[in-house]
């Protein structure tokens, strides 16, 4: 008698098999992968082997989903980076529409208070740029910032020199630097650079972002399809060069070995009875002289005079 669990197993495999033979498998498969390469990315992104992990799962999920075809798998894979291109392009928004107001400053001190309000704007918003530079104001030569796009397709940086707030004492050893500006690219990063006794400190952070989600869609397109057919189809295509490189080395070896079994049998045939006579083992190992031979037909110690075999009535001439 079937316990429950051996019923239910068979429930699943019974399923399993009526899910093979619908044309929902690649569909299925191609957003398993995408689910794959979306956790890799939020959870795991720059440990050092993430990058096989998709490629990985894609090749095993279309393997154990019964699409072993490579010339398939070719195609489908390319279809499936673009959908995760597209999941890309919807997911990065939001991140970035999630940052938080930035505070930069480094280590030493030496830049502290580094900021941009508001974080989040359009093309047409003002945005300011406000750091504080603990130094003396004899050792200052310049503060300048930096402010270029995100992605491809973005407008030239820029470079400006920041201006020190009008309340600054000149006795002190803190100074406020700002600077007013629109930013043309939906997505910005920006550095806070201070030449302070002869060398360069330089700190930043991502910002600001504009708040038209469809804008920073079509600007991270470009980005998320060049990172996955870079990072994700090549291996995966590799993958499946090796795959398709050891069926034919298999099948390679199986048909020379074919061939020679043919060509051993064809020698066989042209054989004569006199010719098919194999010398016994103690004959070929030289302990015994012509006094016998092995039947060619059931293997039976013959002597060296006989004409039948005394085991299968064969004849020899």
């Amino acid at each position: 008698m079937e316990t429950p669990a051996q019923r239910m197993e068979k429930v699943l495999k019974d399923l399993f098999g009526k899910f093979l033979k619908t044309p929902f498998v690649i569909p299925v498969g191609i957003a398993l992968s995408t689910a794959v390469y979306m956790l890799v990315v939020i959870y795991i992104y720059g440990f050092c082997l993430s990058g096989l992990i998709t490629p990985l799962a894609m090749v095993g999920i279309f393997w154990f989903f019964g699409i072993k075809d490579v010339k398939k798998l070719l195609i489908i894979g390319v279809v499936a980076c673009l959908v995760i291109s597209a999941a890309m392009a919807i997911y990065l928004p939001y991140t970035w529409l999630n940052l938080e107001d930035p505070v930069v400053e480094t280590e030493d001190g030496k830049i502290a208070e580094g900021t941009v309000t508001p974080m989040h704007g359009t093309s047409s918003t003002v945005y300011n740029f406000t750091v504080t530079v603990h130094a003396n104001l004899s050792d200052i030569s310049d503060v300048s910032l930096l402010i270029a796009g995100v992605g491809y397709y973005t407008d030239p940086e820029m470079n400006v020199t920041m201006t020190m707030a009008p309340y600054s004492d000149p006795n002190a050893t803190a100074f406020t630097y700002y600077y007013e500006t629109a930013v043309p690219n939906p997505i910005s990063f920006f550095v806070f650079g201070v030449y302070i006794g002869g060398s360069w400190t330089s700190a930043g952070s991502y910002g600001p972002v504009t708040d038209e989600v469809g804008t920073i869609i079509s600007s991270v397109i470009p980005a998320a399809l060049i990172s996955v057919f870079a990072g994700v189809y090549p291996v995966y295509a590799l993958l499946l060069l090796m795959i398709w490189w050891t069926r034919r080395a298999r099948r390679m070896r199986t048909e020379a070995f074919d061939r020679a079994m043919a060509e051993r049998e064809k020698e066989r045939e042209g054989l004569t009875k006199d010719e098919a006579k194999v010398p016994s083992l103690s004959k070929a190992m030289g302990l015994e002289k012509d006094e016998g031979f092995v039947c060619s037909e059931c293997g039976a110690d013959v002597p060296a005079d006989a004409k039948v075999c005394p085991k299968c009535g064969e004849k020899f001439d």
